[in-house]
């Protein structure tokens, strides 16, 4: 219950507190809210934070407003720290629900952490809701939110910073399974000349694997309010829009109709948050987009059934909104005339009955401009406008005498593309009658189709794909029709980077800057934008790669516009295995080479020529079974890309065989927080589960896994199909997904992979956090200890989630012994050099 003003139990921040449900399950809130800062490098305190923080607290406490329900997890306990400016003749601090609470400085947040982990900790059964609004910094790839007192210690420049990514960690060795992590704060690059290996701030808490711990699998989902060097955008005297697109989602916009009470889960909630936040997008802005990321599901919040639905009205194209005059209709309901403003979010949100024919069309100047008409399906609807509205599905068949069934039809998902790949998409199928029946599941081939029969009737169909896109179509079914639903994936620049796209390495909106001929590309950040101060060690590395004995392969690009990247020289170098640390191991293989494949002036594809048959032999120890890199060069800036390669033998012509065919993308262009680099397979089978991983996906992919991909990827450990990198990426998504196969099907074969090709890292990493995950006495925690040694040992691992895993898995290891604690330190230090949203791992070595 709401906590007197004046108890003392608001010393931590604690304004809510039921002690019926102190033992759990319950679910334990702590929201942060930074808006005033001391140091003088902020000229001006932050409004928007603090209202934020101040409307999600309310959405948990405040009477009318409050909008959390479950009664799985009751509401426990809620803790609130504010930073707000200091009230004139009030006094330093800041209050909430009629009493003070704490000021978000390091001091505080930390005690607050500490204090609201004891809480979680009481059972594993508990959710865990933390909500941080804040300004954000990134370093590389890490993320830091800024608390009061930032800035203000001149021997300690990251004081006052606490690393998302850290925190996180440590929170995946608490006790509670179902944790929701989110962080409304931008991750644009800190100005602060940082060495290379520095952690961004200070722990507030660490957390190592306890010896008695449950062993289930944590559902822990980490959601930032936008991507990696992005803003997240803030509104004088509002609310950020990530807080208001995550209240509305949590209202209702992101629940399950299908289902009693209509939960909200993580995955539809970052669904429709995504939806919410492109609303706001204005013609000359890119759309901010959620990042983070995601394992298992649990219900958050039950909105409960509503009587109407909110729709949101916009166009596909933002800048048709300014002196647009908008008609809707509803049947039954109030219909609506809304006219668009020049610099206003660009859309506008109505409500109607429950399954209203919603129409509406849009003019300028007499002249149609757009229109769009749908069915009002719970929970919500977005009406886009468009100037020739799409039909959502064609009817191209009947179903025959022999397959006709009273009220059956056939729906056929397809999903056009350029490129061929065979398990590569997941749709949704959702039913819209009044009977609730559960979702169903179809994997799609990308430039293929897949077929289901269903009873007739409206349905909903999302579609998700490996770029991370979620497309949604509303369709009607009728008796005996065979109903063809069409998607299909974002357009490349060029038919050489068809997979590169549709796996989300290449981005539509990315490809339209640098394909304009009258602006051209953009230039890269200059390089006083770069940060500073080497370290001794990576001085000695470059020089090393320099005299490494590789194929250098040289040349020039030309600069097709005025503002082109300059005309500087692009260099690939093979350089053989590399430890941990970032020393080279290995001579590098003369029968590996890389050649120019493509070159438009800004993105280069770098072919891998092998001449070695058979890459990785079952038991093979000699350097050529271990991963080789190369060292990519574009003026100043450096970087190692893991090379993917299997033999030019691959699976000697089996049926199965996907084409395994890697290359190197770069982007000359690339600004100074991106990486240049991002490996890329082409391949028919296995390119759709690589895509999911880059974006971090593992419930989607685990879909594919399900739909035979688990079968594939055992069998790709032996024989005639032996890819263990496949077999890697599917026992990936099998332990991060917590798949329900994974105990019967995998565990087994993960021991294998480990054993079986000991010049591979991922293997014992993977095991190794299998087994932590699922440890229950120090036993079974010292196994997991050996196998993540094993994959220290064996040096710098194929997939950047291996790496980040090697990491945490480390960091939750107890123990101080000075193996540990060196081993901690160089793998973290390699993890903040690897970019998390690519597959494949690629290190940044420049500063």
């Amino acid at each position: 219950m709401l906590l007197p003003g004046d108890d003392p139990l608001r010393k931590n921040g604690l304004v809510y507190l039921d002690a019926a449900n102190a033992a759990g399950p319950a679910a334990h809130v702590l929201i942060v809210g930074v808006g005033a800062y001391q140091s003088p490098k902020f000229k001006a305190p932050l409004t928007t934070t603090t209202i934020s923080a101040r409307a999600v607290a309310d959405w948990f406490v405040d009477g009318a407003k409050a909008g959390f329900r479950n009664e799985t997890y009751p509401l426990g306990s809620v803790a609130v720290l504010l930073s707000e400016p200091a009230v004139a003749g009030g006094g330093n601090f800041t209050s909430y629900a009629g009493g003070e609470v704490p000021r978000a400085t390091l001091k505080e947040i930390a005690e607050a952490v500490k204090a609201w982990v004891r809480r979680i900790n009481t059972s594993k059964d508990n959710l865990a809701i933390l909500y941080v609004a804040s300004h954000g910094e990134s370093f590389l790839s890490q993320t830091a939110f800024l608390l009061e007192d930032y800035g203000l210690d001149d021997l300690d420049k990251t004081s006052g910073m606490s690393r998302i990514e850290q925190l996180a960690g440590a929170l995946e060795n608490a006790t509670p399974v179902a944790q929701l992590l989110l962080f409304d704060c931008c991750r644009v690059p800190t100005d602060m000349r940082l060495p290379w290996n520095e952690e961004l701030g200070t722990k507030l808490i660490s957390l190592t694997r306890a010896d008695d711990d449950h062993g289930e699998p944590r559902k822990q989902w980490v959601i930032a309010a936008t991507s990696l060097g992005e803003v997240a955008v803030g509104r004088t005297n509002k609310t950020t829009l990530f807080a208001d697109a995550l209240i509305n989602a949590l209202d209702g916009v992101a629940s399950d109709p299908t289902e009693d009470g209509w939960p909200v889960r993580p995955g539809t909630l970052v669904d429709k948050i995504d939806s919410l936040l492109a609303l706001h997008r204005l013609p000359s802005e890119r759309a901010q987009t959620p990042g983070g990321k995601m394992a298992g599901s649990f219900d958050i919040t039950f909105p409960g059934e509503k009587s109407e639905v909110p729709v949101f009205v916009s166009f596909n194209n933002p800048a048709e909104w300014p002196d647009s005059v908008i008609t809707v209709t509803a049947s039954p309901g109030e219909g609506a005339t809304i006219k668009g403003l020049e610099n206003e979010s660009p859309y506008r949100m109505m409500a109607v009955p429950m399954m209203a024919d919603v129409q509406a069309t849009a003019v300028r100047d007499g002249q149609s401009i757009g229109s769009a008409r749908k069915k009002a399906y719970a929970p919500a609807i977005f009406l886009e406008l468009k100037n020739v509205p799409q039909a959502a599905g064609t009817v191209v068949g009947q179903l025959d005498t022999g397959r006709s069934l009273k009220g059956r039809g056939e729906l056929v998902i397809a999903l056009d593309s350029a490129v061929q790949i065979g398990a590569g998409a997941v749709a949704d199928i959702i039913w819209r009658g009044e009977a609730k029946k559960p979702v169903k599941q179809l994997t799609v081939p990308i430039g293929g189709e897949a077929s289901l029969e269903v009873q007739d009737g409206d349905y909903t169909i999302v579609l998700r794909t490996p770029d991370g896109r979620a497309q949604t179509k509303d369709v009607k079914l009728a008796k005996d029709v065979i109903l063809r639903v069409a998607f299909s994936t974002q357009s490349s620049p060029h038919e050489w980077l068809t997979t590169a796209s549709v796996s989300g390495s290449v981005y539509e909106a990315a490809a339209s800057i640098y394909l304009d001929e009258a602006s051209g590309p953009p230039p890269p950040i200059g390089r006083e934008d770069l940060l500073k101060g080497f370290k001794d060690i990576l001085n000695k590395v470059r020089q090393n790669l320099d005299q490494y004995p590789g194929r250098d392969i040289d040349f020039d690009v030309e600069a097709s516009t005025e503002t082109a990247p300059p005309n500087e020289p692009v260099t690939s170098k093979i350089v053989g295995h590399v430890e941990i640390d970032l020393r080279q191991l290995s001579v590098p293989d003369p029968r590996l080479e890389m050649t120019t494949d493509r070159d438009d002036g800004r993105l280069v594809r770098l072919g891998i020529r092998d001449h070695f048959r058979v890459r990785f032999k079952p038991a093979g120890t000699r350097p050529e079974n271990r991963p080789l890199f190369a060292l990519i060069n574009v003026a100043q800036r450096r970087e190692l890309v893991v090379l993917p390669s299997l033999g030019y033998a691959r699976f000697d012509g089996a049926p199965s065989d996907g084409g395994w065919s890697p290359y190197v993308l770069v982007d000359k262009a690339a600004p100074s927080e991106a990486m240049l680099s991002t490996v890329i397979v082409e391949d028919r089978i296995w390119a759709g589960l690589l895509g999911f991983i880059a974006s971090r996906d593992m419930i989607t992919a685990d879909r594919l896994l399900d739909s035979g991909l688990t079968d594939m990827a055992v069998a790709a450990m032996s024989g005639k199909r032996n890819n263990p990198l496949a077999a890697l990426a599917g026992g990936l998504v099998a332990v991060a997904a917590s798949s329900s196969d994974v105990e019967k099907r995998w565990d087994p074969w993960l021991r294998n992979l480990a054993k079986w090709f000991p010049g591979i890292p991922d293997g014992p990493i993977i095991l190794g956090r299998r087994l932590l995950v699922r440890a229950r006495n120090a036993d079974e925690i010292a196994e997991a200890k050996n196998w993540l040694f094993e994959g220290f040992g064996r040096g710098v691992p194929v997939y950047s989630l291996s790496v980040e895993w090697l990491a945490r898995g480390l960091e939750s290891l107890p123990g101080k012994d000075a193996m540990l604690v060196e081993r901690r330190l160089a793998t973290r230090g390699l993890a903040n050099r690897v970019d998390p949203t690519r597959a494949f791992t690629v290190i940044r070595l420049d500063d």
